[in-house]
């Protein structure tokens, strides 16, 4: 019955289970809405017959229809406004429909009866501001899981023009910074989606006012949230400034958000921590040049695999592996012995157990570039030419789906470690046929970085192209 609405959003298979588990949590919370709210006396007994006919339909087993208890609370709905019941038993009848909407995956129509709700007359200021920030909340939705910006940009509008004046700092203090954090969790993600840093800054201060109200209890799991999403903002910042300091900021709120994040008593929670720490100890691992950062990152994914199991969530199972190999990778290009990148190979092999074409397609390719590029060091480090040939297998792989056509600097990106490995494997089996392919591979890759003005790599691409010129004369080649 769920799943149903879901799947005619044509979404993700890693969509489907978080949508699932959004629509089962509003279900859950429209059942008690039923039990709770609807147990007043109401001037028209039609509209009680009515909502009494949606609460059967909302029911387990053979009788559960959304359609049915939709047109039920319809119904309700318009005896209620006919009858002038009071605006707070309309209002649950409201947010009843809006709930009910976001079941059918119907974020719009959700947020518009939110939105009536809250324009009731003489409705408490409190109640006014947890049905607009539930309005806001199902737009932010929207824009997150579907690529809506222009929803994105309404949330904002709607958090810093209603939302926050309902909730004064003095008054309300804990309200105001839950606001406050909702409003840069939105920010984040269209500041990740644009260019520039503007909206990524508004979010980190965003963050920093929730904070500054959550700051005097230090243990709360609110705090840990919000320190939380402000690592993350850091770290997107961080990486998109090349910003050292700020990704050190970034480790800092993850290490922060830990000390309330335990695995005892939040183990979701904590393992979505300790997979934002991996990436952060990575990017930072990378940047200096540090392998003790880079063993810290390794061992955050792997503490994140004892709650994201294969068997209780496949995909973010096979998503930690994916990063594990790449901390792994990046570990074992600054050690001598090959045990690392074999681990890393392994890492990545065992994710494509469960991200394969069919489930994921976008994340197999780039499991694959990133298998790929382990092999390849791998091969490289032992002078194996049959793991090399590995490496040439697993890019290809990559570019079934990263095709020119319709992703053409991935492709370009894959098509060029691709023709790195053809180039080396040429070398060492003295074969110009393969050098000449890599040499083909490269003046394609320069084209589409001259075309998408990505001046760093077109020169690096150029530069491939000349040194793979050369090393065919030197075979004996045109």
């Amino acid at each position: 019955m769920l799943l149903g609405p879901v799947l005619e959003k044509q979404v993700s298979v890693n969509q489907v289970y978080d949508l699932l588990g959004q629509s089962w949590a509003k279900l859950k919370e429209l059942r008690q809405l039923c039990k709770d709210d609807w147990g007043v006396t109401w001037k028209d007994p039609e509209v009680a017959t009515a909502l009494a006919k949606a609460n059967h339909f909302l029911q387990p087993g053979d009788t559960l229809s959304l359609d049915q208890a939709g047109n039920a609370l319809a119904q309700a709905c318009s005896r209620a406004v006919e009858s002038g019941e009071a605006p707070l038993n309309l209002a649950h009848i409201r947010e009843g429909e809006a709930l009910l909407a976001v079941l059918l995956q119907e974020y719009l129509r959700a947020a518009a009866f939110y939105a009536q709700a809250a324009a009731l007359p003489g409705l408490d200021p409190s109640l006014q501001w947890r049905y607009q920030s539930r309005r806001a909340l199902i737009l932010a939705d929207l824009g997150r899981e579907f690529m809506d910006n222009a929803a994105l940009e309404e949330c904002i509008h709607i958090y810093q023009d209603t939302v926050l004046t309902l909730v004064p700092r003095t008054q309300r203090s804990r309200d105001w910074a839950t606001t406050q954090n909702d409003l840069g969790n939105v920010l984040g993600v269209l500041g990740q989606r644009r260019r520039g840093t503007r909206m990524l800054e508004e979010s980190i201060i965003a963050f920093e006012n929730a904070l500054s109200e959550q700051g005097s209890k230090k243990v709360s799991l609110e705090w840990a949230a919000t320190q939380n999403n402000l690592g993350n903002t850091l770290g997107i910042l961080g990486q998109r400034e090349n910003n050292t300091e700020m990704l050190e900021k970034s480790l800092q709120a993850f290490e922060c958000a830990l000390e309330v994040r335990t695995q005892e008593n939040s183990p979701r929670e904590w393992a979505t921590t300790q997979n934002n720490l991996g990436s952060v100890l990575q990017a930072l691992g990378q940047r200096k040049n540090d392998t003790q950062l880079l063993k810290r990152s390794v061992e955050a994914y792997k503490q994140v695999l004892l709650q994201w199991t294969r068997d209780q969530a496949p995909l973010h199972w096979a998503a930690t592996l994916n990063n594990l190999g790449t901390a792994l990778r990046m570990l074992g290009e600054h050690r001598k012995s090959p045990r690392t990148l074999e681990k890393s190979v392994a890492a990545y092999r065992n994710a494509l157990a469960e991200r394969t074409r069919e489930r994921v397609p976008q994340d197999w390719a780039m499991t694959q570039n990133n298998l790929g590029a382990a092999l390849q060091k791998l091969g490289e480090r032992e002078e194996n030419t049959q793991i090399l040939e590995h490496a040439i297998a697993a890019y290809e792989n990559a570019l079934k789906e990263w095709t020119h056509e319709q992703m053409p600097v991935a492709w370009a990106m894959t098509m060029a470690n691709l023709a790195v490995a053809q180039k080396t494997l040429a070398q060492r089996l003295n074969d110009v046929g393969l050098a000449r392919v890599a040499l083909t591979g490269f003046e394609a890759v320069a084209q589409v970085f001259r075309s998408a003005s990505h001046a760093q790599y077109y020169e690096f691409a150029t530069e491939q192209v000349a040194k793979t010129q050369k090393i065919l004369k030197e075979l004996g080649g045109d």
